[in-house]
């Protein structure tokens, strides 16, 4: 980051926008940056959980984020097929842009307007 020249572009800002970029090539995903403020099937954003350094001052090595893909909650049924459908979509995309991902599991996610919504959670390693 360079304060001389007014850029305050981080290579974090940068992962996101990749990861929210390869999120909005799978069909009936909206890709947010951020988790969205109202709950709806289909939303997936990245969540940073951590970056680890190889021992050299501000190198970074590997960035690991949360990729949550939100699903229909109305009917246990509608909501397996569309997970099942968005598991291997979402990977595969991730995948397929020289990403590790590391595992897939279900999860609730509970918006700030206090919905909760299932939702998969990919967990992914960016080297």
């Amino acid at each position: 980051m360079s304060l001389a020249n007014g850029s305050t572009k981080t290579r974090a800002q940068d992962v996101r926008a990749q990861l929210v970029a390869v999120l909005a090539t799978v069909d009936g995903v909206t890709a947010y940056p951020v988790v969205p403020d109202q709950a709806t099937a289909g939303a997936a954003w990245p969540k940073w959980i951590q970056t680890t350094y190889d021992g050299t001052l501000c190198t970074l090595s590997h960035d690991t984020y949360d990729v949550l893909v939100t699903l229909p909650a109305s009917y246990v049924a509608t909501t397996v097929d569309e997970g099942d459908a968005f598991r291997d979509a979402v990977a595969s995309a991730l995948l397929s842009s020289g990403l590790v991902v590391q595992f897939a599991e279900p999860v609730q996610v509970t918006f700030n307007d206090k919905q909760t919504m299932p939702a998969l959670r990919l967990r992914i390693v960016r080297k």
